[in-house]
């Protein structure tokens, strides 16, 4: 049955929905988390979401980012089952006002909306980026190096992310052309060339091979984020 059949006038909590949601979330949540990361069973990561079958003739774009940033309401990087619920009652109420006709975009563009919203506000660029760490990471801790300083004053602490993590970002990134401008490797490259430039990766440390600063990715994505919303107010859609 499609999804308009079984809530056309109510909220899901009331039809056969519901059932195929827990059973769906439930599934998911017991997979084996990437890396290793440490298992709950009460959210998912976004490698599990991803991995969730929408119903037939319902299509929503998981791969999205405002689409999972509205989908991952409290923006901790991980999704709860009230997070998917709200979420479905979301697509619900958009279907029964607009209707099939092009429905996942229109869904797309409201999402988009409610994201550049929250982007535009005070410090919304650093919750972004904030969100989009945790979101990538999925769980795996980050690791503390000690890293020499090159000017010889000492050492200093520098937290760091996977590889796995970096690349989650990339494919992230897709929809906006990435691929175009730098590969998988070239862009861990970059990155790494930024966080020596910064003086926070030595890259004569073999050790760090696989790892870059949380610090760079965070400024590299708040960057990318700020010169979109510049792109918004330039189109004179940021209200």
């Amino acid at each position: 049955e499609r999804l308009a059949a079984m809530g056309a006038n109510s909220s899901l909590a009331e039809t056969p929905m519901m059932g195929y949601l827990e059973s769906e979330f439930e599934r998911l949540a017991n997979l084996v988390n990437r890396g290793g990361a440490p298992q709950d069973t009460t959210h998912l990561t976004l490698q599990k979401v991803q991995q969730l079958s929408p119903p037939k003739d319902f299509p929503i774009d998981l791969r999205h980012i405002a689409s999972l940033w509205r989908l991952d309401a409290n923006h901790d990087g991980c999704v709860s089952f009230k997070e998917l619920l709200d979420f479905a009652e979301l697509c619900n109420e958009r279907h029964r006002a607009l209707g099939d006709l092009d429905l996942l975009q229109k869904l797309k563009a409201h999402c988009v909306m409610e994201m550049w919203g929250a982007v535009c506000e005070e410090r919304g660029e650093e919750a972004f980026a904030d969100w989009v760490i945790k979101l990538v990471s999925q769980g795996e801790p980050h690791k503390m190096w000690d890293v020499q300083l090159e000017d010889g004053s000492g050492s200093r602490q520098i937290s760091f992310m996977q590889r796995d993590a970096v690349m989650t970002l990339y494919e992230l990134l897709t929809p906006y052309q990435i691929a175009s401008h730098i590969d998988q490797q070239g862009f861990l490259d970059l990155l790494q060339q930024i966080a020596e430039t910064m003086n926070l990766q030595p890259l004569t440390n073999q050790e760090l091979d696989d790892w870059v600063p949380v610090e760079v990715v965070h400024r590299w994505v708040k960057r990318f984020i700020s010169a979109l919303a510049n792109l918004f107010r330039e189109l004179g859609i940021d209200d």
